[in-house]
């Protein structure tokens, strides 16, 4: 065997045995990771992760991140509807029900 072979040789099982040591050491620091993500109740924004990918759907797509709609309504405890689609909140659908005007609670620009 040439010298030259003999090197690609010994690069090659050196750079299998350093992916091995990786992957071994890869997995004690993940366990470790865990315990301490465990121990003292970590989260991803704790960690400063939910800045680095986006909220995933069920199917597994990027959400499409919105601004919050502007608040229309504003009641006398300071909680806020923007008059949009979807469900009423429970203030305003109270305030609908006793026969209140809703437009009573309009913010003004």
């Amino acid at each position: 065997m040439d010298a030259l072979a003999e090197l690609k040789a010994q690069i090659a099982e050196l750079t299998r045995q350093a992916e091995e040591l990786v992957r071994q050491e890869k997995a004690s620091v993940i366990e470790e990771v865990k315990r301490r993500v465990q121990d003292y109740n970590l989260t991803a924004r704790d960690l400063g992760l939910d800045v680095l990918a986006p909220p995933l759907r069920e199917r597994g797509r990027p959400a499409v991140r919105t601004e919050k709609p502007v608040p229309k309504y504003r009641d006398e405890y300071g909680r806020e509807w923007s008059g949009g689609r979807g469900r009423k909140p429970g203030w305003v659908q109270q305030i609908i029900e006793s026969g209140g005007d809703i437009e009573q609670y309009r913010i003004m620009d």
